[in-house]
């Protein structure tokens, strides 16, 4: 059964053809002319737009839901799909379209509830039908499945996609050849989908039919050579009829096409283990948990492989990791224990081993109890579940793309010329000790060149040497001094203009980011001593000394941004970086209130939202991250999507 080719329950969800009236402004046409053309960040904020315009258009709700469908973004297309139907709850697409983002989020009641009412406004509409049949199908209401792929065949006997999901549900019942008939219903309607040869393949598959599997397998790839599905069951596939070297070569394939897939490296780890490889394989399970640390699988075949290869010590750091994650795993106690054994731990490994026979008496009654065997790695290759994506592929969604997840930047003032789009506004009129209206910030380094800021400094400069000293010369050019990491210059003109104006916000805010811009610089600085062989004064001295010197800035900091707040509590950024720096030195509460504060004050505040999101990730608490990095990728954060796509779904 470890090779079965894996039934595809999730077939992609179709847009719909009809969607609302017609359009009534160029916004809307231009919105929707990107949603058909697949520009969802592009049709996103378009629809923003739009919506500022006309707030109460319902239909514009739902084409913005549709964008963020489209970026995986379910939370937030729910909740557009919500005000959608709260508007004008008179269309069963909407019902539809937000069945299927709750259905995504596991909310499978609620998704029913809306088949329910779409239903009520249409029974004729075979969509409906065909939709609520593919949740039943991921649920393994197999039957439920069958019964909506009859009605909706009775309305509309056109969509070959009804006959796919009926065939799917017939091999989860075990009616293996009824399904086979049911894809041959598939290719008659539509011979270039390739879907339907992969599951007439899993169809023979489960019939124990390797050769017949490979025959449809082969002619799915040829209609679409880079299909992840049919390359991953082929490679099952030809392990299963005793091909392992083509079966390698389906997932270096795969992993050709797509660099960020953790099946396809564990499996190919598995492999290369019955090959006798095992430095390959476990460099293949060791980025495995690069990917996903929290891969039981990969550190217990590693921790094996690695006790094979004699090194011990890596070894046991993998039985711990694996009992850490499973505290009742049988097989990690004892694999333990053996460990613990040839490492003349004889204490250890007794208590491990008691430990393994108590863990075995409790789990002898689970279903769900794992087991492997220790020699057969082939008996534990993982096969396609619901949730692959085709990471990193040339045609990949932007949201399957990979991200290096890092918070959004503190701002700095800003004194250079830029488009609307790039910078923040901040208005202080009417406050006390502000020189403008109207503050510009950003938090985007690049915008302003080292020349630009070098020429203000030079223009700054001959202010201050022939006119009465200026704070807000002493501002201009210790913000571009920090700009060019000339911190300590940066802080010694926020000191000189501080004695002409002790009131003035903005220097302590500044002041505040050029000491953060030094003491990252130290930072950086010591990470490159710490090199092997560099420096003889003794590390413990060296890090007494740096501990010391890092509380000094971290409070000066501190006391700089609170004085910002002191004096102007309405100013959200300073609580913005503050929150950076808190998350920053691993002080999440303080960060998450100073992050709150700040989309508080600015409603708008996308970086804020997104800070918030990871956070709230960092902290355990995947509701309120995914719910505030929606937000964020609605005001313009792009990467949230990315971030979504990895931690907000199973």
């Amino acid at each position: 059964m470890f090779y079965r080719l894996f039934l595809i329950l999730l077939l992609p969800f179709f847009p719909f053809a009809v969607l609302f009236s017609q359009p009534r402004s160029n916004l809307r046409q231009i919105g929707v002319t990107q949603l058909q053309n697949g520009m969802y960040l592009e049709a996103l904020n378009t629809l923003n737009d739009a919506i500022r315009y006309e707030p109460t258009a319902s239909d514009l709700y739902f084409f913005r839901g549709y964008a963020k469908y489209g970026l995986d973004d379910y939370i937030g297309a729910e909740a557009d799909y919500t005000t959608s139907i709260e508007l004008f709850p008179y269309q069963p697409d909407v019902y539809i379209n937000r069945a299927i983002v709750r259905s995504q989020q596991e909310k499978f009641d609620g998704a029913f509830e809306d088949f329910a009412s779409a239903l009520e406004l249409d029974s004729t509409n075979a969509t409906i039908f065909l939709n609520r049949a593919r949740i039943n199908l991921f649920t393994k209401h197999f039957d439920d499945c069958i019964n909506d792929c009859y009605r909706a065949i009775e309305l509309d006997d056109s969509d070959e996609m009804v006959y796919l999901l009926k065939g799917s549900a017939e091999i989860g019942l075990g009616n293996h050849y009824t399904a086979i008939t049911s894809f041959q219903k598939v290719m008659e309607k539509n011979p270039g989908n390739a879907y339907g040869l992969i599951q007439m393949g899993a169809a023979w598959m489960e019939l124990e039919h390797p050769d017949s599997a490979i025959f449809y397998l082969d002619k799915a790839l040829k209609l679409d050579s880079s299909n992840i599905y049919a390359l991953f069951n082929r490679a099952l596939a030809r392990i299963n009829n005793k091909d392992k070297e083509g079966g390698l070569k389906d997932l270096n394939r795969i992993i050709s096409l797509s660099p960020y897939n953790s099946y396809a490296y564990f499996n190919r780890a598995i492999i290369l283990s019955e090959l006798k490889e095992k430095g390959a394989a476990i460099r293949d399970l060791t980025t495995v948990i690069r990917l996903n640390p929290e891969n039981l699988l990969s550190h217990y075949y590693r921790g094996l492989l690695r006790m094979e290869s004699n090194d011990l010590q890596g070894a046991l750091e993998d039985f711990d990791k694996t009992i850490e994650l499973f505290p009742d795993y049988t097989d990690g106690y004892m694999a333990r224990s053996n460990v613990k054994e040839k490492l003349k731990d004889r204490k250890g490994a007794a208590i491990d081993h008691q430990l393994g026979i108590e863990a075995a008496r409790r789990n002898r009654n689970r279903p769900d109890t794992l087991a492997f065997d220790e020699k057969n790695y082939l008996k534990n290759l993982i096969k396609l579940t619901g949730n692959f994506e085709e990471m990193n592929t040339m045609s990949s969604k932007f949201q399957n793309q990979y991200v290096d997840i890092q918070l959004s930047p503190g701002f700095n003032l800003f004194f250079g010329q830029a488009r609307y789009d790039q910078i923040e506004l901040y208005d202080s009129y009417p406050k006390e000790h502000y020189y403008t209206s109207i503050i510009s910030l950003a938090n985007k380094s690049y915008l302003l060149s080292d020349s630009a800021r070098r020429e203000i400094v030079s223009r700054q400069t001959i202010l201050l040497d022939s006119v009465s000293r200026n704070p807000e010369s002493y501002l201009i050019r210790a913000v571009s001094l920090s700009g060019l990491d000339e911190f300590e210059k940066a802080i010694a003109d926020c000191d000189s203009a501080l004695r002409l104006d002790p009131g003035f916000v903005l220097l302590y805010f500044a002041r505040a980011n050029a000491i953060y811009g030094l003491y990252q610089l130290r930072q950086e600085e010591e990470k490159a001593k710490r090199l092997p062989g560099i420096g003889e004064t003794p590390e413990a001295e060296i890090d007494s000394a740096r501990v010391k010197e890092d509380a000094i800035l971290i409070e000066a900091i501190l006391y700089n941004y609170n004085t910002a707040i002191l004096l102007d509590p309405g100013f959200p950024f300073a609580y913005y970086n503050r929150g950076v720096l808190y998350a920053t030195l691993g002080n999440y509460q303080e960060a998450l209130y100073d992050f709150r504060r700040a989309v508080d004050l600015k409603k708008n505040f996308a970086e804020g939202y997104y800070n918030l999101g990871l956070i709230y990730l960092l902290m355990k608490d995947k509701n309120g991250g995914c719910k505030y990095l929606s937000k964020s990728g609605e005001l313009g954060i792009p990467d949230a999507y990315k971030v979504m796509k990895r931690f907000c779904y199973e």
